[in-house]
């Protein structure tokens, strides 16, 4: 099953809390994937951080060894169907959230992540809990 890893389980991983460390070390490489909008989120996250090259340089390393999925045509179109549907039910959630989702069910992956309610409300979304 290919896996699409959301930002908190890559931090997870980086800061090598042991029970995301050997789950994910556990996956066959060609099975693990992120996408480009988590990809943008964690090299944020190193400028926003005190050890700007120290972060820049472990979390580079870490991404290039990851299949990036783009946001493309397939999942630009998911995600402009599943916007209304939420906000028609009240539901709201972060434009790059449903971004991640939507490129998770464009390739029909499962997306691991620990947040949850960020996520239970897209439709046909496969999701691993980890955590």
């Amino acid at each position: 099953m290919n896996l699409v890893i959301d930002s908190d389980i890559l931090i997870f991983f980086l800061k090598g809390r042991e029970d995301i460390v050997a789950k994910l070390s556990n996956c066959p490489q060609k099975a693990i994937f992120t996408t480009r909008i988590n990809y943008a989120e964690l090299l944020s996250g190193a400028y926003n951080s005190s050890k700007v090259e120290h972060n820049l340089s472990k979390i580079t390393a870490f991404l290039d060894e990851l299949s990036i999925l783009e946001f493309d045509g397939q999942a630009s179109q998911i995600f402009a169907t599943e916007k209304p549907r939420l906000k028609r039910q009240g539901v709201l959630i972060a434009y790059l959230d449903l971004m991640i989702a939507s490129i998770a069910k464009r390739h029909d992956f499962s997306l691991v992540t620990n947040n949850f309610k960020h996520f239970d409300s897209i439709e046909h979304l496969k999701i691993e809990r980890w955590t």
